[in-house]
């Protein structure tokens, strides 16, 4: 967690508009049916080329490698420019979680004496990874090499507190940093959880290296959150066969990092060893592995807490402070 501004924004935050004294904050409204991504901004550095969708829930919707015949080769699943419901995004790019990740058990957030029901209508999942990918985000900043955008959601019966939330994507000639941040502007504290959810493609022979200090399996597909654990101290390695994870059918694990540190470092080799891309964070506890049986991608998922427990598993912002999320995916 890191110290707000003097203003109090996060520190090193562009200015925007709404910080004028008589300019009210933007509301999003409810979450929209559906979301237009619109332009793309469009990032490059050296041969890579990355897009981000401020319309699309703040997405980065493109990461590719220009090869010396002029070919690009896609480590995320691409978005493209259509419309889509926000309640059934496409399985592209990835996008920010927040003010928590993935769901909460029974949509429901049991918070000091008070039980919030997070689940907003008409939208049927949007319980699912909070609300930051179902709405347009402002872009305060852009360059050839980085954007940032803002995204700031007043008070709500779904989540009664008033936050801000900035996320900077930066491309250089090695790869992408994403630096996701939350600051709780309500006079209350909070709690509060950050995630970011690539979509990476994963075609048969790609190949899945990592180290965790435990691994926690859901026991089935129909539940979202981990409930039975398989201790495995040490590399994991996963070979894909067009989509999934293991021979049991179940296509999400959850990995705490190693002893505790807050750090991973997951590896895609993809066939041939041609092309690979390495996920790192240093503030993330927790790391969501998902890939549907049969479907050619993969989501590693850096995420502040771990899914279902977000009741005992959380950390609490107080006013004006500031939760941070890195993630960098380095390519070859």
């Amino acid at each position: 967690m890191t110290s707000p501004g003097p203003d109090g924004r996060p520190a090193n935050t562009p200015p925007t508009p709404s910080d004028s004294p008589s300019a009210a904050p933007p509301s999003p409204g409810p979450t929209p049916l559906v979301l237009s991504p619109g332009k793309p901004i469009r990032l490059t550095s050296g041969a890579l080329l990355a897009e981000v969708q401020p319309g699309a829930g703040g997405r980065l919707s493109r990461l590719a490698r220009r090869d010396t015949r002029g070919d690009l080769f896609d480590y995320l699943v691409p978005l493209g420019n259509d419309p889509f419901p926000s309640d059934e995004w496409p399985k592209a790019g990835a996008f920010p979680m927040l003010p928590y990740t993935n769901m909460l058990r029974d949509d429901r957030l049991h918070w000091r004496d008070r039980t919030i029901t997070v689940r907003e209508q008409p939208a049927a999942s949007s319980s699912l990874h909070g609300w930051g990918l179902r709405r347009e985000w402002e872009v305060v900043d852009e360059s050839p090499h980085c954007c940032v955008l803002q995204l700031d959601c007043p008070a709500q019966p779904e989540w009664p507190w008033h936050y801000q939330a900035y996320l900077s994507v930066t491309l250089d000639a090695q790869g992408v940093d994403m630096q996701l941040s939350l600051t709780n502007l309500s006079a209350d504290a909070m709690p509060g959880g950050l995630g970011l959810h690539p979509y990476f493609r994963w075609p048969a022979g790609a190949r899945l290296t990592f180290e965790s200090e435990a691994v926690w399996h859901s026991p089935s597909e129909d539940v979202r959150w981990p409930s039975e654990q398989r201790i495995h101290v040490g590399a994991i390695e996963v070979v894909s066969v067009g989509g999934g994870l293991d021979m049991e059918g179940r296509s999400t694990w959850f990995a705490e990092a190693p002893s505790g540190s807050g750090c991973f470092d997951a590896r895609i080799d993809y066939a041939g060893g041609l092309r690979s891309a390495t996920v790192r964070s240093s503030d993330a506890p927790w790391l969501v592995v998902h890939s549907p049986a049969g479907r050619p991608y993969l989501c590693l998922e850096p995420s502040t807490h771990r899914v279902g427990e977000f009741d005992h598993d959380h950390v609490v912002i107080a006013h004006g402070q500031t939760l941070d999320l890195t993630m960098r995916i380095d390519l070859a």
